[in-house]
């Protein structure tokens, strides 16, 4: 493993444990502070994430933002997702890593706005994701597509180890904007 590999192997350790201590109700509170956050035209095309229970919560954006063209990311291969529309009729389930995805659906082709999660961000918008490289080769096929990260506070950081295929976010939203 690389010097960078190093550093990223570590600080997920160390931010997993981080945000297994965060309660319920800051993540709630965090979560609607960012929902808000995210507004679009109407017929956007954009990809969110059902999240894990220590990550940002958008699925009711489905609810609160009906006119938006909403879509989940699907695991395919041991490599790679595709992102398949959604709405709140969808049929959910869980997915290889316990996370909800559609279990229906044609992978989108086009979209507007790609919604990351991560571990960790920067303002200037670097991020440090699970480590599987899911979401590096998936925003690969979306290039012009707008990536918004999204992150509860305590994951804001003021830097981060990064390796030649990381792709930045456009713009990183946390509850607590400019801190």
């Amino acid at each position: 493993m690389n010097e960078e590999a190093n550093a990223k192997a570590s600080l997920r350790a160390k931010i997993r444990q981080q945000l297994r201590t965060l309660s319920a109700a800051t993540k709630d509170t965090e979560s609607d502070f960012i929902r808000a956050q995210l507004t679009f035209p109407p017929g956007t095309r954009v990809a969110i994430f059902a999240g894990s229970p220590t990550e940002v919560q958008l699925l009711d954006l489905l609810s609160t933002a009906p006119d938006i063209e909403w879509f989940l990311p699907r695991i395919v291969t041991g490599t790679e997702m595709e992102f398949i529309p959604i709405n709140t009729s969808s049929k959910l389930r869980k997915g290889r890593f316990g996370i909800m995805e559609p279990t229906e659906g044609t992978q989108t082709r086009i979209l507007d706005v790609v919604i990351c999660p991560g571990l960790a961000f920067t303002k200037c918008g670097s991020r440090l994701g699970q480590g599987g490289g899911f979401y590096d080769r998936a925003l690969e096929k979306f290039l012009t597509a707008r990536r918004i990260g999204v992150c509860f506070q305590d994951q804001l950081l003021p830097t981060l180890p990064t390796e030649a295929h990381d792709l930045t976010m456009h713009e990183v939203i946390t509850p607590h904007p400019g801190s």
